[in-house]
């Protein structure tokens, strides 16, 4: 008696915990029409991948971070037939990697594992998304995860750049959107991309997409509406001037040049990027060859072009250097710039850049799925039937280093229409540098706070 007893309690235990683990108002986060499935070339790494793209409305920062971990607590947090630690051995052991990456509106979850255990990888994540133990401490755990680093506190390059590209792609208003329900399920995707060769993991993955809840018939994602509210009818712009964050503990200080630009064709792009990577990619740069060997000033001098969306990029030029050299380095860098500019170029050079760049994007395009996935998603936001075509890809043919060179003063644009971000110690901006705009960056606080101040003063 006292078994049978023990045993009805256990059951529900049982019960009331997976009742608390599926919150009853979950937002279901899902396509209300058919799925849109692509079949791009297998990747040639013995590796099959699977990409599932979810087109969010209204997609704020905060919104895009909530869903995100939502989908992260969703595939880390367990089934109900398996723990989470059950599950990460098992992903462990067959090789399968889980990437969630947002790219403009989209969400993307992508899948991947070695070709022969593929077909198995499906089922797993059929469990994921449909069985899924859902809880608050594993989102919690998430949503802190994902939070961006502030640059003032590590004066690297890449993070600063990740506070500007939030920028430009979040100017919408936190305050229209809707609340963030902390409760997530996924449904069908409005995309899948399917990159395998194996017929088997082509009928698995129709039967997968058509198990998943569909959302709302006949509701589709805003796109149109979210890039009007990201671009609005002009150019992808930041702002010119300073941002000038003040450290007076700090030995060093960073310099960095930022420019956002859209551009009228691919090949324009490609040159510009060329031109870019020629001022301060690499030991064979500009930068490197004048700033860190001749003036040893700086260890880490580098460009970085960041490609945004078609025909949209945003591309800078820095280094971390002495905070009593800023002046004289900032100044060796203008004209480092103004003499490439004028087409100051080893043509030898620039070749070599351009036959690295090229392998780069090929190489990228075969070997890493979620690579891929993003200039796909660039060129088809919404999906194609059709021949795909990637314009960017095919530029590389159309561009020559002797027409990038003499192009040199109209690609790349004027060292004053930059932004000057300053983070550490040393003295201050002189009056000059000043005269296009300047913000002082308050303590604790997100370059977005001088990017609005700065956009709101020249607008």
């Amino acid at each position: 008696m006292l078994n049978r007893v023990s045993k009805i309690i256990a059951a529900a235990a049982i019960a009331l915990s997976s009742m608390a683990a599926k919150p009853a108002l979950a937002e279901l986060i899902a396509h209300g029409d058919g799925t849109r499935v692509t079949y791009l070339e297998p990747l040639r790494t013995g590796v099959s991948a699977l990409t599932f793209v979810w087109t969010l409305n209204e997609p704020s920062f905060d919104r895009v971070a909530a869903v995100q971990a939502g989908l992260a607590s969703t595939l880390s947090g367990g089934t109900e037939t398996r723990t989470s630690y059950e599950i990460n051995s098992y992903k462990r052991e067959k090789g399968i990697k889980h990437q969630i990456a947002t790219n403009g509106p989209h969400l993307t979850l992508t899948v991947s594992a070695p070709n022969d255990v593929f077909p198995e990888t499906l089922i797993h994540l059929e469990n994921i998304l449909l069985e899924p133990v859902y809880t608050l401490d594993w989102y919690a755990r998430e949503l802190e995860n994902s939070k961006p680093v502030q640059s003032t506190l590590t004066r690297r390059p890449a993070h600063v750049l990740s506070e500007v590209a939030n920028y430009l792609h979040f100017q919408t208003d936190d305050s229209d959107t809707q609340p963030s329900t902390a409760h997530y399920r996924f449904g069908r995707p409005a995309q899948a991309i399917l990159r395998s060769g194996d017929q088997e993991v082509q009928r698995r993955t129709n039967r997968l997409i058509h198990k998943l809840p569909l959302g709302p018939k006949g509701w589709t994602p805003p796109l149109k509406k979210w890039t009007d509210a990201l671009f609005g009818d002009e150019d992808m712009t930041l702002p010119k001037g300073v941002i000038h964050f003040e450290d007076p503990q700090s030995t060093e200080m960073l310099i960095l040049f930022v420019k956002a630009q859209e551009f009228a064709e691919e090949t324009d792009q490609v040159a510009t990027n060329l031109l870019v990577n020629y001022v301060g990619d690499g030991q064979g740069s500009e930068l490197f060859r004048v700033i860190r060997q001749e003036m040893r000033a700086s260890y880490d001098p580098q460009s970085n072009f960041v490609v945004m969306g078609k025909k949209q990029a945003l591309f800078s030029f820095s280094a971390t250097v002495e905070a009593s050299r800023w002046p004289e380095i900032h100044s060796r860098i203008g004209e480092l710039y103004a003499n490439v500019r004028q087409g100051d170029i080893d043509l030898r050079g620039l070749n070599v850049l351009k036959n690295n760049l090229n392998r780069i994007y090929f190489e990228s395009f075969f070997n890493d799925a979620v690579w891929g996935l993003r200039h796909y998603l660039n060129e088809y936001p919404e999906g194609t039937e059709g021949v795909i075509k990637l314009p960017l890809f095919q530029a590389f043919g159309a561009v020559t280093v002797d027409g990038v060179a003499k192009a040199s003063d109209t690609l790349l644009p004027p060292l004053d229409d930059y932004l000057l971000i300053l983070i550490g110690g040393g003295a201050a901006p002189t009056e000059a540098l000043k005269s296009q705009g300047y913000c002082a960056l308050p303590r604790n606080t997100d370059l977005s706070h001088c990017l609005k101040q700065l956009s709101a003063a020249q607008n």
